[in-house]
């Protein structure tokens, strides 16, 4: 009995011993984590707000907060982990080697990944932009590191994998301040071109939301199987391009129609032969 009391009583003295020496380190290692976690937080916020103030871009300044945050956080484990003794450098080892065999089998992802980093810090287009990408039109609602999602004109969201943006061509219709609007307008062959060209020129002119620099240009940009084929360019400022485009066509229309001037359309003549004329 008293060999199972000396061998209790050695155990307790021994476990006694290695808590009062871990138990300062443990402590410390707790402290470490918790004063880093809010280090990352206060640095990730901080730096989002320095950055949107400098680069107005809310996207590429949330990516490099995000950057930092995770960085001080991995930091932060390392030093908690040496601090209880831990050998790092093995650690670090190991967590290359299983990212090693992550990234192989998260091939696809990581592409989207690098595609997503590419386009945040390039800005072919950033939120609020009107895009075309992989032939779908839409305003950009958010750039994350893996997918980017529009807001088609009829109010669907579109989803889209970054790598296959990063491969496809990018039409940013909002990057420049103004854009053109062009038209074509046919009128009859029989119509007095010179008088086609006055009238629209003139329906042009009551659209006050036209440019006019670059001036408005009308023109014959065709001779068509059924009419003279009018070009009509004109610039307006980017947020009001379709608004313009359809009060123009039909302000257009309505003055060819109370100048009687005729927009011609396909027709088909069609001549019977009787069998006698043969």
């Amino acid at each position: 009995m008293s060999y199972w009391m000396k061998l209790f009583t050695g155990w307790s003295q021994s476990l006694l011993d290695s808590l009062f020496t871990f138990s300062p380190k443990l402590l410390a290692a707790i402290l470490i984590a918790i004063l880093g976690l809010y280090l990352a937080k206060l640095a990730r916020r901080y730096t989002f707000r320095l950055l949107l103030k400098v680069t107005k871009d809310e996207i590429l300044s949330r990516f490099l907060a995000r950057v930092l945050y995770a960085g001080v956080v991995v930091l932060t484990l390392i030093t908690a982990l040496s601090n209880l003794g831990v050998q790092t450098a093995s650690i670090i080892a190991v967590l290359g080697t299983a990212g090693l065999a992550i990234a192989l089998s998260l091939k696809d992802s990581l592409s989207n990944l690098a595609s997503g980093i590419m386009l945040i810090v390039f800005r072919h287009f950033t939120k609020g932009d009107t895009v075309e990408l992989n032939g779908t039109l839409g305003n950009v609602e958010e750039i994350s590191l893996f997918h980017t999602k529009l807001t088609t004109p009829d109010n669907r969201s579109v989803i889209l994998p970054n790598a296959s943006i990063a491969q496809a061509k990018i039409i940013n219709f909002t990057s420049n301040p103004t854009r053109r609007l062009e038209w074509t307008f046919s009128v009859s062959y029989e119509s007095d071109i010179r008088r086609a060209k006055e009238v629209i020129l003139l329906a042009l002119q009551s659209e006050s939301r036209l440019l006019e620099e670059p001036a408005p240009l009308v023109g014959v940009g065709s001779l068509g199987a059924s009419g003279v084929d009018f070009i009509v360019r004109a610039w307006v400022k980017k947020e009001e391009f379709f608004a313009v485009q359809i009060a123009v066509n039909e302000a257009i229309k309505l003055a060819l129609d109370e100048a009687a001037i005729e927009i011609p359309y396909n027709k088909l003549d069609v001549n019977l032969i009787s069998k006698g004329t043969l």
